[in-house]
């Protein structure tokens, strides 16, 4: 039994003549939209960074609560680093939360939880913490730092805290401080 050929020269003519005609086909053209704003290319969302200062005490259960003063949205990342000390130059050692430490009396880390209103920043451990020494517990520094959706990187290191500064295009002397203790 013989095939039939579907491309045959008369086939391959009418179907270039009809793509070059619906090619060639333009609508009217429709009138003209308003004027977009001069100099406004739309909204530039940045990342928010401040500092707070706090105490661990028995009396708040060894946590530090904070509102951020404006409204979180549901696609927006909540990092927050505790310093950790400085280094030979005397560079500040910021460390990514939770952290884990360890001490003669067990384990405990620096943790945080957050809503799209407030966070806290607590202690949790395997052991009495009325035991820490004052240098784990009092004036303590962290850096709450909100990155917008549009600014997520999921391949970044956010354990590095001056890259995450830097993608943000936040200076050092930009950041606010606040004390919560009372």
């Amino acid at each position: 039994m013989k095939k039939a050929n579907l491309m045959t020269p008369s086939r391959i003519t009418l179907l270039f003549i009809s793509a070059l005609l619906f090619w060639r086909c333009e609508g009217p053209i429709g009138p003209q939209g308003p004027p977009g704003a001069d100099g406004v290319d739309g909204v530039n969302i940045v990342g928010e960074v401040f500092e707070i200062v706090g105490d661990f005490i028995p009396g708040s259960d060894f946590r530090l609560r904070g509102e951020y003063g404006f409204d979180l949205l549901e696609s927006d990342k909540v990092l927050i680093y505790r310093l950790d000390g400085t280094d030979q130059e005397g560079t500040d050692i910021w460390r990514l939360i939770p952290q884990v430490v360890f001490h003669e009396e067990g384990i405990f880390t620096y943790d945080y939880d957050f809503t799209y209103f407030d966070y806290t920043i607590f202690l949790n451990g395997d052991f009495d913490l009325n035991n820490l020494e004052p240098a784990l517990t009092d004036d303590q520094i962290f850096r709450v730092l909100i990155i917008p959706a549009d600014r997520i990187d999921l391949r970044m290191d956010f354990s590095d805290h001056q890259g995450v500064l830097e993608m943000l295009e936040i200076d050092e002397e930009d950041i606010k401080r606040i004390s919560l203790n009372k």
